[in-house]
């Protein structure tokens, strides 16, 4: 799912300045990255979730969203709140031309306690582009399932920290499923 009419521009200074106000007061960095890293990540993150934002404004969803400060605690508690219901965002930097595809594996941090995430919607930023987009979601019950590993199955690369890994492949795309599962009580 493509974010439709975002304009990138002024979401990503949006996103540059929430994630220095975080960094600022004390955001937890789980992989001991310098400040600079730490702003970049946490941009991306910014990012992925005022584009996702974007997208309930335009459906005209009710959502809450957890934006208490970092100075008493590591974390959010969820990203957004709908009916209930914690939603997780996860977005990375798409860093090659390829289209992402089923092949593709994905680690959840398992530091996150991903049981505690109703839902986790997974997806990514093509910076060149100036385009967020969604490929799919799963629960969080679910990815608790799936092995903690070190290192992606698919790129090779190391994660920095153990992660619940699975296949993009293992992704629910249907996005309007998860707006009804979402608003089923």
């Amino acid at each position: 799912m493509i974010i439709e009419n975002l304009d990138f521009d002024k979401t990503l200074i949006l996103a540059h300045k929430q994630a220095t106000e975080m960094v600022k007061n004390g955001l937890f960095s789980r992989f001991g990255l310098n400040i600079e890293a730490r702003l970049n990540k946490a941009l991306l993150g910014c990012l992925g979730e005022l584009a996702f934002e974007h997208w309930l404004k335009s459906k005209n969803y009710i959502y809450a969203v957890d934006r208490e400060g970092f100075e008493n605690r590591n974390a959010d508690n969820f990203d957004f709140l709908i009916n209930n219901k914690k939603i997780d965002i996860k977005v990375a930097k798409k860093s090659t031309s390829n289209t992402p595809n089923n092949n593709w594996a994905y680690g959840y941090p398992k530091q996150q306690k991903p049981e505690t995430k109703d839902y986790v919607i997974i997806g990514w930023i093509d910076l060149p582009k100036k385009e967020v987009v969604f490929y799919g979601w799963l629960t969080g019950l679910a990815i608790s399932t799936y092995s903690v590993v070190t290192k992606n199955s698919f790129a090779g690369y190391n994660y920095l920290t153990p992660n619940h890994e699975f296949k993009w492949g293992n992704l629910n795309n249907n996005f309007e499923l998860l707006i009804k599962e979402i608003f089923t009580i």
